[in-house]
């Protein structure tokens, strides 16, 4: 799926009931299934409402177990499945967190309070290594998508044991536009610990994939072929303590209506990559 796909599966699949922890494959699985179940009802002459939410990948990037279409989700191992409640059963709504309003989020994604305040120091930081000479855009693009963006998503059994960020922004230079996106996984995320099976496990994508020294650390960074429209290259670090964070770069701001004329080249080395994605500023709880 190209990005602007991706967005629209994320959004899609918060109309699930429960829906899907953010882990990149069960999002894009239950996604794409909400997508085509949308397109059907639309086409009997259906409305459906959806709930706005503010995602990549985020995703840029999430899931659950596979359900027989794909990979299981691209941001952690393997979670287990939300509780799904018996037939005819009133109780169809977990037992979210306590937002920051100190009532129970209405989904998994945190609109206030601490871990929504995570998510948007995620953002900060990322917008704080954009290189030299480049600028990020604000606003969004000519087809509606935040040229800046971050969210906070519990993962998991929803006990909020275990939480997502995502944070992404397009950058610009010399008339063109591409994207960086950062995602990070609290610990007792369930994610492999060595680094190309950790990089493997991000939205999916399946790239080449070296490991990268850092100082003591081992980064798997991969990559996929330019003209995909999306992610082309990614780091993935797991902290001592089990925090995971991918770092992504890619040739484009957007899909759909771009900002601007796409990358002629990644704005990021690999070493580049693989160096932020073992910076303590990425290392959230």
């Amino acid at each position: 799926m190209n990005e602007n796909d991706l967005r629209e599966a994320m959004r899609a699949s918060m109309t699930l009931t429960p829906p899907p922890p953010m882990e990149s494959a069960a999002a894009l699985t239950a996604g794409r299934r909400a997508v085509r179940r949308r397109a059907t009802l639309a086409g009997a002459g259906a409305t459906a409402a959806l709930i706005a939410v503010t995602a990549v990948a985020v995703p840029q990037g999430l899931r659950l177990a596979s359900d027989g279409e794909g990979a299981p989700w691209a941001g952690g191992g393997v979670p287990s499945a939300m509780p799904t409640p018996s037939a005819g059963s009133d109780s169809t709504k977990p037992a979210w967190p306590i937002d920051g309003n100190g009532e129970p989020q209405e989904d998994a994604t945190a609109r206030s309070g601490e871990r929504y305040e995570q998510g948007k120091k995620l953002l900060d930081e990322l917008l704080a290594v954009v290189p030299d000479g480049w600028t990020a855009p604000t606003g969004e693009s000519a087809d509606g998508i935040p040229l800046r963006d971050h969210q906070a998503q519990v993962e998991g059994d929803n006990t909020g044991s275990t939480w997502g960020y995502l944070a992404q922004a397009a950058i610009a230079k010399g008339g063109r536009a591409g994207s960086l996106l950062a995602e990070v996984h609290t610990k007792d995320n369930g994610l492999p610990k060595e680094p190309c099976a950790l990089a493997r496990q991000f939205w999916g994508l399946k790239g080449d994939c070296d490991v990268v020294t850092v100082g003591k650390a081992k980064v798997g960074v991969s990559r996929v072929p330019s003209g995909t429209g999306g992610v082309e290259q990614w780091a993935a670090y797991r902290h001592p303590d089990g925090v995971v964070v991918y770092v992504a770069q890619s040739r484009t701001a957007t899909n759909g209506e771009n900002v601007q004329p796409p990358l002629k080249k990644l704005p990021l080395t690999a070493s580049q990559l693989a160096a932020l994605a073992t910076d303590d500023r990425f290392h959230l709880n």
